[in-house]
């Protein structure tokens, strides 16, 4: 396990179970941005266009697009990607891994960047774990502090 804390504001983890929430029974996804010193400070919904929302989620490239054109002119960088699991654990998936992979080299597609998995496999304790994929056969899991602001 990594010894890697991550300090979530509240306001953006009630968002993500929100959103969660909202889209259950399918997987929703978006990013998170962080300021410069990469502390979280937004959240930024993206729609799932995958064929088969059930099981797994493809973000929108234009709202994609659109987000990392918010975060740069507000001087933020990508912090996470976020994902619901609306019936299982929170837990990095084969396809999950898959996704933050270049299907050519196997190079991280976003290094460093914490993939959030929201689950609401217990609709009355959502569950948000955090995990950083430095390469496809590791799964390093964050700690994760939710705080108030």
């Amino acid at each position: 396990m990594s010894a890697k804390t991550v300090y979530l504001p509240r306001t953006i983890a009630e968002q993500m179970i929100a959103h969660a929430r909202e889209g259950k029974p399918e997987e929703i996804c978006g990013l998170v941005a962080g300021d410069a010193s990469g502390r979280p400070v937004a959240l930024f919904r993206v729609p799932n266009i995958a064929t088969n929302k059930i099981i797994t989620y493809h973000m929108d490239p234009h709202a994609q697009l659109q987000a990392f054109r918010e975060m740069e002119s507000r001087g933020w960088q990508l912090h996470g990607i976020y994902h619901s699991h609306p019936a299982t654990q929170a837990y990095p998936s084969e396809t999950d891994r898959g996704l933050a992979f270049d299907p050519f080299d196997n190079q991280p597609l976003y290094p460093d960047t914490i993939y959030y998995i929201i689950s609401l496999a217990d609709e009355t304790r959502p569950v948000i774990r955090g995990f950083l994929l430095p390469d496809p056969d590791t799964i390093e899991e964050v700690h994760i502090e939710i705080e108030d602001e």
